[in-house]
């Protein structure tokens, strides 16, 4: 059956057609920032402890709100699936674009995936039929055990299907650090295109370990990981058979045709606290009253004492400027922007990445604390403090806010700050907020502004229009086999694919879904939409599979080395890989891997 007479229902083409705000509060790992959080500056940057040799008053204002995502990640990993995966690492080229030798000499390092082959249906032992297709997790900006617990999807078809699970790390997050302690000084080698040519080799290397060359391979990814599932389908046609892509802005960004929507993500958060979404009706424009408040109160040192009492700020957080007050702003608003993206049916700790949980549908219950009308400036005051502590607070352990925590050591909460630097170098995307459609307030995108923050912080002057000259923007109706799935509660779908591009390439949209739920566990509270999202889904898989042609390969001696290499490799001790990262051959293969038991992985 082709892709275009599958069937549709109502349900499923119902399509009622902010910036982050510069900070990324919690660990930056579940859904991806649209610029770098260091852009807003205050007079506090100078206290704030960042990586670097930068002088402190011109040190980056960012900071961690809870624990390191690398120990929260670990504390949530569901044993009942990373038991059935095995962990490995690889050596994994370093630069696989040029002849000439990184810095230092170092040509390889240590990328991490897991491999789940429980389901996986072999040829049979006559050698006839053909072997079930590998599921493939594109990974993204943060340890990839975030994904191993979330995609539901992968999980719950693999059965059906047959399917080996693969979950790769991106480089450069999690535990793919190259360079250990010295990355920041090496951060060049940390892009898409070096990302995905990182995973075409390693689908190479697993088709022939498990000599899988007839396996069909289908890319799944959420958010930045629903952007690679997509590029790569492009670039990489005759690796990756299909890709179904959650949640991805492809086309969030400059020089787009028909230009981008530079506020949609504000427009995007507004919607969800609107009664259209089933928010209180009041909500929208109580907020919008809190940014005046702050406007008000903020120009002297009384009216700010009157602000931290209000809002519940910490007794040792003192207001002590206007530049203050604009940043406790940006603070309040990128809880609205967090809870919309996880504003799922269901308590739900992705957003959180697994650190406790946010409520069912989180920004309606923030909204509850705001449906009072004629509220006094103390109650309003009160009410957005009861409503940011639906994200801020979900843990319900904080008597009190304090906009400025530091986290834990860097090198252990480094995510976020690395897709800081991705923004800057490929993938600057444009937001503003103009009050007026939004609950927000006036700040329209300053493309100077940020070219001169990516300039100072990481010595990269970012390109406006490379990631459509890249990738094609708008124009990519040659390709085929990718389903773009978005969700009208998840404010980037405004730079998602939301209508066909081509029978090949076609979008579904959930109208009760947020980011990228999709691509999640099943549960009793979902749309009946998201549910006919997922059998579209499933179908296309299907397709594809079918009318993948039948493919002959035969061992050759490169594949032969790099089995001997592997062989090689897989008698190092899972300790000697940890402690040596940097480790690895100076061939150009990159091929060589080993494996650690999943219960070492889970006790670590």
């Amino acid at each position: 059956m082709e892709m275009g007479s599958f069937h549709r229902s109502p349900v499923m083409m119902i399509c009622t057609c902010k910036l982050l705000l510069g900070l990324l509060i919690l660990h930056g790992a579940a859904a991806i920032s649209p610029r770098p959080r260091f852009v807003l500056q205050g007079s506090r940057a100078g206290n704030i402890a960042a990586e670097g040799d930068a002088p402190a008053a011109s040190k980056p204002l960012y900071q961690r709100l809870q624990r390191p995502f690398a120990k929260v990640v670990k504390e949530s990993i569901r044993k009942d699936l990373i038991g059935q995966c095995s962990e490995r690492w690889r050596n994994a080229t370093l630069d696989h674009f040029s002849q000439v030798p990184p810095a230092g000499g170092q040509t390889t390092f240590l990328q991490r995936y897991f491999v789940c082959s429980n389901h996986w249906q072999r040829r049979g032992p006559d050698g006839e039929g053909s072997s079930g297709p590998i599921f493939f997790y594109l990974g993204n900006e943060a340890d990839v055990t975030l994904y191993l617990n979330n995609t539901g999807l992968m999980w719950e078809s693999a059965p059906d299907f047959g399917a080996m699970l693969v979950f790769a790390e991106h480089r450069y997050y999690g535990e793919s650090v190259p360079y250990g302690k010295n990355v920041r000084k090496h951060m060049g080698y940390l892009s898409a295109e070096q990302a995905m040519a990182d995973y075409a080799q390693l689908i190479t290397e697993i088709k022939d370990e498990y000599e899988a060359y007839d396996s069909a391979v289908i890319g799944f990814g959420g958010s930045y990981g629903g952007m690679l599932a997509t590029w790569m389908r492009l670039k990489y046609p005759h690796l990756l058979d299909g890709s179904i892509a959650g949640s991805a802005p492809i086309w969030n960004f400059l020089g787009e045709t028909p230009p981008f929507d530079t506020g949609s993500f504000a427009k995007g958060v507004t919607y969800d606290a609107s009664d259209i979404a089933g928010s209180a009706p009041a909500c929208i424009s109580n907020v919008r009253d809190t940014w005046d408040l702050l406007k008000v109160y903020g120009s002297d040192e009384e009216g700010r004492k009157f602000l931290s009492e209000g809002l519940r700020l910490c007794p040792n957080v003192r207001l002590k400027d206007e530049g203050d007050v604009e940043y406790l702003r940006a603070w309040l608003g990128s809880a609205w922007d967090s809870m919309a993206m996880g504003n799922f049916p269901y308590p739900s700790s992705y957003i959180t990445n697994g650190h406790g949980q946010l409520p069912a549908f989180p920004v309606r219950v923030a909204c509850a604390a705001l449906e009072g009308r004629r509220l006094s400036d103390q109650e309003l005051l009160d009410a957005m403090a009861e409503a940011v502590g639906v994200f801020y607070n979900h843990t319900g352990g904080a008597d009190c806010f304090d906009p400025w925590v530091g986290g834990s050591d860097p090198d252990s909460d480094h995510d976020a700050d690395w897709w800081d630097y991705q923004w800057c170098a490929e993938m600057l995307m444009p937001f503003s907020m103009n009050g007026v459609d939004d609950m927000f307030w006036h700040e329209p995108f300053d493309l100077s502004a940020a070219t001169a923050a990516c300039q100072q912080h990481w010595g990269v002057t970012p390109r406006p229009l490379w990631a459509n000259t890249q990738w094609g923007g708008r124009r990519i109706s040659a390709g085929s086999n990718i389903v773009f799935s978005n969700g009208l509660l998840d404010p980037w779908h405004g730079g998602g694919v939301l209508t066909d591009v081509s029978d090949s390439l076609p979008a579904v949209i959930i109208p009760e879904g947020a980011h990228h739920l999709d691509l999640m566990f099943s549960h009793p509270d979902d749309p009946l939409s998201v549910t006919e999202v997922r059998n579209f889904q499933r179908e296309a898989i299907r397709s594809w599979i079918k009318k993948r042609p039948p493919t002959t390969t035969t061992t050759t001696a490169s594949t032969a080395a790099a089995a001997a290499a592997a062989s090689s490799s897989s008698s190092r001790s899972s300790a000697t890989s940890m402690s040596a990262p940097n480790g690895g051959s100076s061939g150009d293969t990159g091929v060589t891997s080993s494996s650690r038991s999943s219960s070492a992985a889970t006790a670590t």
